[in-house]
Parts: C-alpha cells; structure tokens; sequence
C-alpha cells in the first residue's frame, strides 16, 4: 500500500487574489476625501454599482454614516476590500441620473419593510417571534434579544433588527393601533 503526501497549499485558485494589499499611510486614512460631480461619477454596470474616481474605475459599495437621522447625506464610499474611497456630502449635488441610482442603491441596501401592525408576539427562552402586517403582507421573524433588537431611531421611529439581519421599520409607533402598540411598548 503505497502513502503520498498531500500538499495543502494553494495553488491558485480562481478566487485568490495575487496582487499585494497596499498598505495605507496613517497620513493617507486621516485625510476625508469628498466625493463630488467634479470628481466621482457613478454608473451602473450589469447591475452593479460603480465609480470613476481619477484614473479607475471599480466596484463601489455604500454605507451610511448616520443610517437613522441622514438617509441621503456622508454617504460612505468604499472598494471591494472594504477600503474607504470617499464620502459623498449629499446626494443632492448629483445630476438626477446619478441621484436615483444613489439613492436606489442605499434603498436596496438598507431594505427595511414598513410594519404597519404587530399581529401576534410570544416569547420563550430568550427569543421573541413576531408576525406582522407590512405594507407587503404579513412577515414573521424572530428576535434574540428583544430589548437589544429594537431601537429607538428618533422621537417615535423604531428600526427592528432580527435573528438574519434584516431590518423592519415602524416610522411612528404612536401611530400603530393600541394592540400593536401594546405589544412593542414595554421594549421601548
């Protein structure tokens, strides 16, 4: 019985990347670089987001800064490594067509369907599972942590944060009627 060693290494496979990472200067991440119409543009891409920046071109993803008080403004724009490019001021400084795809972007990025009314809410051994009305029929999902999960963005909004990652939103949770509200109150 004959016994071959195997050898573990990669050997370049299609996903490895082979291109050393530059390392950034702590002078280069202090500097804020804005991103405007004078120097970015974006332009989607067989369904991609990207960004001509100078010289290159490249995927770009975006992440707010201030995801609960500014939707639409310190827009954070970073490459494929996670890596910072810009920040965008506000949106609004975009012709029309580089605007809604900004803003369509951060919208489907930060997906959180409307909960109209809280339907049913049962907890046991730590979880709360939930069954709502949204605006696109009834959802059910899971909390760990209810008190953690649930936060307060604002006077009256609430953002809802599950066991997947998903969010839920409920713009004004005076405005839910008294059962829903009964329901939520005690975690707010």
């Amino acid at each position: 019985m004959e016994h071959r060693h195997m050898h573990t290494e990669k050997q370049g496979g299609a996903g490895e990347r082979h291109a050393p990472k530059k390392e950034r200067t702590l002078a280069e991440i202090s500097v804020t670089v804005w991103l405007t119409p004078e120097n970015a543009s974006f332009a989607c891409k067989n369904g991609f987001l990207y960004i001509q920046y100078g010289e290159t071109e490249q995927r770009a993803f975006l992440c707010r800064q201030f995801p609960f008080d500014k939707l639409w403004e310190f827009i954070s724009v970073m490459d494929e490594d996670q890596c910072e490019i810009g920040i965008i001021r506000d949106v609004a400084v975009f012709d029309e067509d580089e605007k809604a795809l900004l803003c369509e972007e951060l919208k489907r990025r930060y997906y959180a369907p409307i909960i109209q009314s809280i339907v049913s809410m049962k907890e046991r051994y730590g979880f709360s599972y939930w069954r709502v009305k949204t605006e696109e029929g009834e959802v059910r999902f899971t909390l760990h942590d209810t008190f953690r999960s649930i936060i307060r963005a604002g006077e009256r909004r609430v953002i809802i944060l599950d066991v997947d990652g998903n969010r839920f939103e409920i713009p004004d949770v005076e405005a839910l009627d008294k059962k829903s509200y009964k329901k939520i109150e005690m975690y707010l």
